[in-house]
């Protein structure tokens, strides 16, 4: 075991421990929205570079984030939370995992070359107090189709038909909507408009030292464009008057010799999440098809993300 793994697991265990008792930042329940977007892994600083380019950020504040992973996040911000009126939109696959119920596969520990990135069994306590997909106003978890042939999924237009369509059929009083972008693989559109897997594990190879930071965060920046044109198509196309914007957690790209975003990792380019006030009006009115749900175990979906 190297050094820098030895250190920071010396840190993280204690760390997840201590989440159980102390709430370290904001939950998104504590602020007021009507729907709320999670956009995975989403810088501050990225974002507000790319705010002028969309009409519908006006302004990007910033809140602390109740963990530096998808699976903190959740845990962290529905652990014994009433959710009858909310429902839950979401790309991400910890989503299957905690909401959902496989008996064969519940706790595990991952590792990210020389960092642990996950949670084991100590974060038990907090899963089983966690509401089941069935106490949610409406729950649906998106697979999508088209960006599991680039290993990423789903690609953000899919998240976005699922939201239109779930939208408009159950109009919930509260709506969580999760994209898994900017999160790598980095995926772009090409001139033809076809989309390409431009990076499939780019922080590995800037980690690695195969791939310079400059041109694995265009690339970053990039794929958040993605997600931000979907998400202006989204807000064309439901009535909502207080959307807000977020992430569950931030991105490393080197600072504090770390990357991507490790487990209960203190540094303010994870825990610092957006916080972009806008509203939504169906004024485009299209039509979308009902998500397609793909049979896919929550294992595969975390493996196409990088997590097993």
């Amino acid at each position: 075991m190297n050094l820098k793994k030895l250190v920071y697991g010396m840190y993280m265990y204690p760390a997840i421990l201590a989440q159980k008792y102390i709430q370290l930042g904001t939950n998104i329940f504590e602020k007021n929205w009507d729907t709320l977007i999670i956009l995975d892994a989403c810088r501050t600083d990225a974002i507000k570079r790319v705010a002028p380019e969309y009409d519908f950020i006006e302004s990007v504040d910033s809140i602390w984030s109740v963990g530096s992973t998808s699976k903190e996040w959740y845990l962290h911000t529905f652990q014994s939370r009433d959710v009858t009126d909310v429902s839950l939109v979401s790309g991400n696959g910890w989503t299957k995992h905690l909401f959902e119920t496989e008996p064969d596969w519940k706790y595990w520990t991952a590792t990210r070359n020389s960092i642990w990135h996950s949670i084991s069994a100590l974060d038990a306590p907090l899963q089983r107090s966690l509401p089941a997909s069935e106490d949610f106003y409406s729950y649906v978890p998106v697979v999508g189709d088209h960006g599991a042939d680039l290993g990423t999924t789903p690609l953000p237009d899919e998240v976005t038909d699922a939201a239109i369509h779930e939208h408009r059929r159950v109009a919930p009083k509260k709506m969580i909507i999760h994209y898994m972008q900017p999160h790598e693989p980095y995926v772009q559109k090409q001139n033809d408009g076809e989309l390409l897997d431009m990076h499939a594990h780019p922080l590995d190879s800037l980690e690695a030292g195969n791939a310079s930071r400059k041109e694995v965060y265009s690339a970053y920046i990039e794929n958040l464009r993605e997600a931000l044109n979907s998400v202006s198509r989204l807000l064309r196309n439901i009535d909502s008057e207080r959307v807000a914007i977020t992430a569950d957690h931030g991105e490393l790209f080197g600072e504090w010799n770390g990357y991507a975003h490790p487990a209960a990792f203190p540094h303010p380019a994870v825990r610092k999440v957006p916080w972009i006030i806008t509203h939504a009006s169906n004024i485009a009115n299209e039509e979308v098809d009902p998500p397609r749900q793909i049979e896919a175990s929550a294992k595969e979906r975390l493996s196409d993300l990088g997590y097993l």
